[in-house]
């Protein structure tokens, strides 16, 4: 059932948006005090990340943690993009490029990591899908699942801190297999069999398997549908759950 490999979502978490709000919005777009009026006379790097830290968001410190040097490079380059003083625009592809880079570096730990760490970054992108489909609309759901972020217009706090959950469950599966990897056999046809079954069980329909081949980013019931799959994905037991989780998660952390 090869065609279960073509239902790769993309990640819209990770924390790249958390740092792009803060780098094009300032202090204020993730619920601090302190608002940057104007880029030019923005924060340093310390200054941010010490902000964010302050408000309870961890991906930075789970960074710092797991990937140290990854995290040493981050900061350099949040401080190369406020001294070059771009528009916000500029700050918010230069901001995604720097941690996108990191996610992808280490895309391939995701076939290292173990199942319990695999089964955390996969509930956690559950767990923001069906924040955005009982906040939103289905149409802007649909959006999201193939868009990610960039579909919200104006994600508030709730958003940022599900995006940050996120990015902790992420960041810890690639340090865990950073750790302690346990390399994993390719994920098999009979694999993707048995999350075909499991989405049935799910209540999964014909309709589902369509949007979910598809992606079509109009189809109202693509977002349902994507909830129903990583439902599934997360309910197969064994070898061949493992399997199928750390290709869900390196799809998302690759793409």
């Amino acid at each position: 059932m090869s065609r279960w490999k073509s239902v790769i979502v993309v990640a819209a978490g990770l924390g790249s948006f958390l740092l792009v709000k803060l780098l094009a919005g300032g202090f204020g777009a993730v619920g601090g005090t302190y608002l940057v009026d104007q880029f030019a006379a923005g924060p340093s790097a310390a200054e941010i990340i010490s902000e964010l830290r302050g408000q309870g968001y961890r991906m930075y410190d789970v960074m710092e943690q797991q990937l140290p040097e990854d995290y040493a490079a981050l900061t350099q380059e949040i401080a190369a993009i406020v001294a070059r003083r771009p528009t916000a625009a500029q700050a918010r592809d230069q901001a995604l490029q720097a941690t996108a880079a990191i996610r992808k570096k280490h895309a391939k730990s995701m076939h290292q990591a173990p199942d319990e760490s695999l089964h955390a970054a996969l509930t956690s992108q559950l767990d923001l899908m069906q924040l955005v489909a009982a906040r939103e609309t289905a149409a802007s759901c649909a959006r999201f699942i193939i868009s990610g972020p960039a579909a919200l217009v104006e994600p508030d706090k709730q958003y940022l801190r599900a995006f940050d959950a996120n990015a902790v469950d992420v960041f810890g599966a690639i340090g865990a297999a950073r750790e302690n990897p346990q390399p994993i056999e390719a994920v098999t046809d009979a694999d993707w069999e048995e999350v075909g079954n499991a989405l049935i069980a799910q209540g999964g329909t014909s309709d589902d398997l369509q949007s979910l081949t598809a992606l079509d980013p109009k189809d109202e019931n693509l977002c349902r549908a994507t909830i129903r799959f990583f439902r599934a994905v997360l309910a197969v037991e064994g070898p061949a759950g493992r399997r199928v989780r750390a290709d869900i998660a390196y799809g998302l952390a690759a793409n």
